[in-house]
């Protein structure tokens, strides 16, 4: 379905971002239920406007989102049937990044933040640091952090032992 992305030619590794909790079976086969019977429901009777709101949520269904951080920074492009959409956070413009053990085995969180906005992704934690070293040596100014150490406890007695 994807085409193209825009950062396939940028030099360089590029880190794609992992989904926290793919959605189960019976979350897809109910979602797409849901939204036929919202098109159905707004065509034979009078709220014809449940079937805009079905046919937009079959878009939303079928959207692909691709985030992958690269040497130019964090690059987010949205796929969908009618259109695309490219958000693009450089390194330059970023303040902080900020990495987060929530206790999922294989994750962590890292958080992108600007002067308006903050981006949480999900990477495995060997990306985690690499994604960590490539924002110190594109721009010196970024402030790189790890709070898990200040929330988790079990990661402080590890530190110290």
């Amino acid at each position: 379905m994807i085409e193209h992305l825009p950062w396939e030619s940028v030099e360089g590794p590029k880190y794609y971002a992992k989904e926290l909790k793919p959605l189960k079976k019976w979350v897809k086969v109910g979602s797409w239920f849901m939204a036929g019977l919202l098109v159905v429901g707004g065509l034979v009777t009078q709220y014809h406007v449940a079937a805009v709101f079905g046919l937009l949520y079959l878009l939303a269904l079928m959207m692909v989102k691709t985030t992958a951080v690269t040497s130019r920074g964090v690059e987010i492009y949205y796929q969908m049937k009618i259109t695309t959409h490219y958000d693009f956070l450089s390194w330059d413009e970023i303040r902080a990044v900020t990495r987060e053990d929530r206790g999922y085995p294989d994750l962590v969180a890292l958080y992108f933040a600007n002067d308006i906005k903050s981006k949480r992704l999900f990477f495995t934690k060997s990306d985690a640091k690499k994604i960590m070293e490539l924002a110190a040596k594109r721009n010196s100014g970024i402030k790189v952090s790890d709070i898990s150490e200040k929330t988790n406890p079990a990661a402080k007695r590890k530190k110290k032992a």
